[in-house]
């Protein structure tokens, strides 16, 4: 039962702050795409695109998906957060640009639990 609990604490646990970062990621992809702004320059060359694939767009696709599918969706939100950081190495000193990849973890850790939980139950039927 106490396994059960942590568990379910590990899942709402990245469900809200999932929920809140894909709100948040929303919010400023949709205010680039239709904003006013005159300081933005656009995307300029190939790896600014890569870049912008893995954050925000990755991170919102995994974030996403994470509702259904933790561990794909945490898998492509925590992937995608790590190219960034190779991509942009500079970036990861920025605790504000780590925090996306919480959520990832927090949704591959859930998806673990419930596996093993799983297969332990698979074990136990056996028995």
């Amino acid at each position: 039962m106490k396994n059960q609990k942590l568990t379910d604490s590990v899942r709402w646990t990245a469900r809200i702050s999932g929920s809140l970062l894909l709100a948040f990621g929303l919010f400023f992809l949709l205010a680039n795409i239709f904003g006013q702004d005159e300081l933005g320059d656009g995307i300029r060359d190939s790896k600014e695109m890569v870049i912008f694939l893995l954050f925000p767009m990755s991170t919102i696709l995994g974030l996403a998906l994470a509702w259904k599918w933790e561990g794909l969706g945490g898998i492509i939100t925590t992937a995608g957060m790590i190219w960034f950081f190779i991509l942009r190495p500079e970036l990861i000193s920025n605790f504000y640009m780590v925090i996306p990849i919480i959520p990832g973890l927090l949704f591959i850790a859930y998806w673990l639990m419930a596996k093993n939980k799983m297969s332990n139950k698979t074990r136990l039927n056996k028995v």
